[in-house]
């Protein structure tokens, strides 16, 4: 059941230049182009890479060229395409440590021999959720929904426990906008979210009953900072033939507990 990485092809393109004041431009544009390959989903061309970010191809090629001298992207010698390269690995394992990762991630693979489905955790990314650690179920009908996979907040499990657990709940449903109806489960109404984002909070976890896709179901529960600021989203997700609404309920605690655990695992200092 695979949900699509719902990528803005512009979403490479950063800060516009309002935003430029007191930073170096060529690095900011060198992420950029960086950006624009870790979201592709494979080898890129200058000219697609250029299209991405909105760069002339010739800023974008000197740009490459300095990044293949430093190791961070790949030239293929019969295409010509670029991928990322060693030095950007090796850079990703660094932040997995920094961040969290390293300690969340045994936790997460725990919560998946548990339940035996599918664990993810997502944070907030502006208006959209991101899964940044997966661990899929072993399970042959599973919820596919890899890392880096954008996902909306009114309609899934781990989103709404964004929202919820945000400093500005209000404000931040007003930010959404027009809520997208993608099932009959949906909730659309501003007013109804909110309703529901308050009881979440007070119950601590949140259920997706087929609000993003029919028959996927959800519990997530949150990760919260030290000062109670929300981190991230923990969930367990699967079909509903194996997790109906009453599994999920019962279920809950154990995502609660988890979550709690996660939040103590983290490194001083350091949010996911």
């Amino acid at each position: 059941m695979p949900e699509s990485r719902g990528t803005d092809p512009g979403s490479a393109a950063g800060p516009g230049p309002g935003h430029l004041a007191g930073t170096s431009q060529s690095v900011l544009r060198a992420l950029q182009v960086l950006r624009a390959m870790r979201i592709a989903d494979g080898e890129l061309g200058v000219a697609e890479i250029a299209r991405t970010v909105g760069l002339p191809m010739t800023t974008v090629h000197r740009i490459l060229k300095t990044l293949l001298v430093a190791g961070y992207v790949v030239q293929d010698a019969a295409t010509e395409r670029y991928h990322l390269g060693r030095e950007a690995y090796l850079l990703g394992r660094a932040v997995a440590n920094t961040l969290g990762f390293d300690a969340a991630l045994p936790l997460l693979e725990h919560l998946a021999d548990e339940t035996g489905e599918s664990v993810n955790l997502v944070v907030r990314d502006a208006n959209q959720g991101l899964v940044v650690l997966r661990i899929e179920s072993q399970q042959a009908l599973r919820f596919a929904q890899p890392v880096g996979t954008k996902i909306p907040l009114h309609c899934t499990s781990t989103g709404k426990i964004l929202l919820a657990f945000g400093a500005n709940p209000e404000a931040d449903v007003r930010s959404l906008g027009s809520l997208q109806r993608f099932t009959p489960e949906t909730i659309t109404s501003p007013a109804a979210l909110l309703q529901e984002l308050q009881a979440i909070r007070k119950q601590q976890f949140s259920l997706n009953h087929g609000e993003r896709i029919p028959g996927v179901c959800g519990v997530a529960a949150p990760v919260l900072a030290s000062d109670g600021a929300v981190v991230a989203g923990l969930a367990v997700q699967g079909p509903e033939l194996r997790l109906p609404l009453s599994r999920a309920e019962e279920l809950a605690p154990l995502v609660v507990s988890v979550a709690q655990a996660i939040a103590a695992a983290l490194p001083r200092g350091y949010q996911i």
